[in-house]
């Protein structure tokens, strides 16, 4: 009423009331929440656009950071040059689908969806991510004493972080991300140990920054010793709550690997290469106990590095066990020679005192 007043002119402040409630009415409408999209990497993605539904002709446009990138004017439902096209089965119903072929990096962005017909023009907008997800982890010891975890072309840069079993705190890693000419990301994290002689558990985890799962990695690294025509266990068992899983068991000697035996739970299927030397329980595996069975130890043979892996959906968890095997006679011949130098010890210093005893016997005469 003011505003009336002070204009002097119903006829103006009529027409500025229905201005106002048009802009308020088109303020709402264009509050539409946006959609968010997440594509995967190299994979076909769907931007969907919803409209009201019209018996009039429809004319759609699609903007990629304002930049027109489709009409349908212009282009047919085929996929163009750019590997774009656009899906119009549901165009009855009100929802079109943008397709965009292989996406890659430069897909990420705001997307923008008008559509005409002769009575309105209505416009969407669609946030698109794009993400190379997580398809292996690796961890492994290096020379220089550390423990060294690597993950590749995963976008965007993932998170990294370390942690021992038993419980250490204040851990250091010094971690490494590269991207290739596609943008993917190489990680290379590495920690030194933190004790050479105690078992620690060191387990690598890999967090994407979207909320895709956690991927980790583990190694256990240990030592054991045997003898000679003997048997003997070299232990390793899975994490709580695997399911699903491989085992690997493998040997290296003097820089060469030989695989010993795979072991699927899903199928219960061992593919053994060591049949007379080497077996694990089918009983005890389906329970994810892999332990290894060696029978009849040879020195030369069995002596090396065993590595046991356990790999599940999103979990790797790997065991080394350096194998000492040392051989019974030898142990004999060393005590044997052992106990020789004790007596002739004995034997040396019974004689020292029988001359300390002689030389004081003869000094005692000289004086008398």
């Amino acid at each position: 009423m003011q505003l009336c007043d002070i204009m002097n002119r119903s006829a103006s402040c009529t027409l500025i009331g229905v201005y106002s409630l048009f802009w308020i009415f088109s303020f709402v409408q264009s509050k539409t929440p946006d959609v968010h999209v997440t594509c995967t990497y190299s994979k076909d993605c769907l931007l969907p656009c919803s409209f009201t539904p019209s018996d009039d002709e429809v004319f759609i446009q699609w903007f990629q950071q304002d930049e027109l990138i489709y009409s349908s004017q212009e282009d047919s439902d085929e996929a163009g040059d750019d590997g774009i096209s656009l899906l119009t089965d549901q165009v009855s119903t009100g929802k079109v689908f943008l397709q965009l072929k292989d996406s890659s990096i430069k897909s990420r962005g705001r997307y923008k969806c008008l559509v005409n017909t002769t009575k309105t023009v209505e416009e969407s907008f669609v946030i698109v991510k794009v993400e190379a997800s997580i398809s292996r982890i690796s961890i492994e010891d290096s020379s220089a004493g550390s423990v060294q975890c690597s993950s590749h072309g995963v976008y965007p840069a993932p998170v990294v972080t370390w942690s021992t079993e038993p419980h250490t705190e204040n851990l250091k890693p010094v971690t490494r991300m590269s991207a290739d000419p596609d943008g993917l990301y190489s990680v290379e994290s590495t920690l030194k140990k933190l004790n050479q002689s105690s078992s620690l558990t060191y387990t690598c985890s890999i967090t994407p920054k979207y909320n895709s799962p956690t991927w980790r990695a583990s190694l256990l690294q240990t030592e054991i010793a045997g003898k000679v025509g003997q048997d003997l266990t070299i232990p390793c068992i899975a994490p709580k709550n695997l399911r699903n899983f491989n085992l690997t068991w493998t040997f290296r000697k003097k820089g060469k690997t030989k695989d010993i035996l795979t072991y699927n739970s899903q199928t219960h299927v061992i593919v053994n290469h060591w049949d007379e030397d080497a077996e694990v329980e089918l009983d005890k595996a389906q329970m994810g106990d892999g332990s290894l069975y060696l029978d009849d130890l040879e020195q030369s043979k069995h002596s090396g590095k065993y590595t046991c892996i356990f790999s599940g959906p999103k979990v790797k968890y790997t065991v080394q066990t350096s194998v000492n095997i040392g051989s019974t006679q030898a142990v004999a011949q060393t005590g044997k020679s052992k106990s020789n130098l004790w007596v002739l010890a004995v034997v040396v210093a019974a004689l020292a005192l029988l001359g300390v005893l002689y030389y004081m016997y003869r000094k005692y005469r000289s004086k008398n």
